[in-house]
């Protein structure tokens, strides 16, 4: 199993460092009054939501479960979205063995976990066809997989970056 280091390090920065933006502007749309959003803003959702058929984030009646979920993001992953792009910059900042691996072991299993109803809900949407779901689950899944990467590189090595012989072996 890889670290965070070479190749996987640079994909993480990109997706960590991407998702900041994308919670703050889009997703947060469906937790946050969207009356401080501006118009232009708010019109990239109505944008997204009508040509791709996203019925999760469509305004303005958003399923209390998924708001929840939404919450969840902006409250709890966006901070560690920002400690993770720092960590990530100059890995010799953080402890690969400490907080930062702690804090990599919950934000996987938290972001995967909700992602299980969220694609689920996009499965069984009855207002969607087959190729409306098809490209949804292409924009979802990097949500679920970066975070299933993440968790199995923190379970896997005492330091999320070091590429010494420190892999735990079971």
């Amino acid at each position: 199993m890889s670290t965070l280091s070479g190749a996987t390090r640079t994909a993480f920065l990109a997706f960590f460092a991407s998702h900041i933006p994308i919670t703050l502007l889009v997703d947060g749309q469906a937790f946050l009054p969207r009356s401080i959003y501006p118009s232009a803003i708010t019109g990239v959702l109505d944008w997204y939501t009508t040509t791709f058929a996203d019925n999760l984030m469509k305004p303005p009646h958003y399923d209390v479960w998924f708001s929840s979920v939404v919450a969840c993001e902006v409250l709890f992953q966006l901070p560690f979205f920002c400690y993770a792009v720092y960590a990530l910059l100059d890995p010799t900042r953080v402890d690969g063995a400490g907080i930062f691996r702690s804090a990599c072991l919950i934000y996987g299993s938290h972001t995967a976990t909700t992602l299980v109803p969220i694609l689920a809900t996009i499965a069984t949407d009855p207002e969607t066809d087959t190729m409306q779901r098809a490209t949804l689950f292409g924009f979802y899944l990097p949500y679920l997989i970066f975070p299933l990467w993440l968790l199995l590189i923190a379970v896997k090595n005492e330091d999320v970056f070091s590429t010494a012989a420190k892999s735990k072996t079971k």
